[in-house]
């Protein structure tokens, strides 16, 4: 296992550094696949009152707006009862990633659902953003399903917002 400034430098040549959107002029987008979109809110829905969590993933290597095409769920981890707090597998994960890296893809983001709650960061969401190169979706649910989704992209402890358009 690769660690300290060797680890930095072999994660910063396997996906672009997302946090490159502070010096952007206009909004930063998220362009969803309308699939990966219902995907996710089928997901949240399905959970609910749990928190429902994921993977998303996109082409590698894409200049300008970063593509979600595919959702992949994860089982939430977290601990039962917990139903404000989400934990995305981290075997999935790392399987995820290795499989999107040999197919020409990657992992350019995660999703939540945020039950009874909106699609806004919150205090442990802040507490728990590893890694500031991904972005967040988190999808409002509520006893009728799921219904907004905004996109958040973590930076020293607050998280900037990303314009998520879904596209067919």
């Amino acid at each position: 296992m690769l660690r300290g400034r060797a680890a930095d430098l072999r994660r910063s040549r396997q996906r672009p550094d997302l946090r490159d959107h502070r010096h952007h002029r206009g909004p930063v987008i998220l362009r969803l696949t309308a699939a990966t979109a219902q995907a996710m809110r089928a997901h949240a829905a399905r959970d609910f009152p749990r928190e429902a969590c994921g993977l998303i993933l996109g082409p590698a290597g894409a200049a300008g707006a970063v593509t979600g095409d595919e959702a992949v769920p994860s089982a939430n981890l977290a601990p039962a009862g917990a139903d404000d707090t989400f934990e995305i597998d981290t075997a999935l994960h790392l399987a995820v990633q290795r499989q999107a890296r040999a197919a020409g893809r990657r992992v350019v983001g995660l999703y939540h659902s945020h039950p009874g709650a909106p699609p806004i960061p919150s205090g442990r969401d802040a507490a728990g953003a590893w890694d500031e190169s991904l972005i967040w979706v988190i999808i409002a649910t509520d006893i009728a399903g799921a219904g907004e989704i905004r996109g958040w992209v973590p930076a020293g402890g607050t998280f900037t917002e990303w314009v998520i358009e879904v596209v067919p």
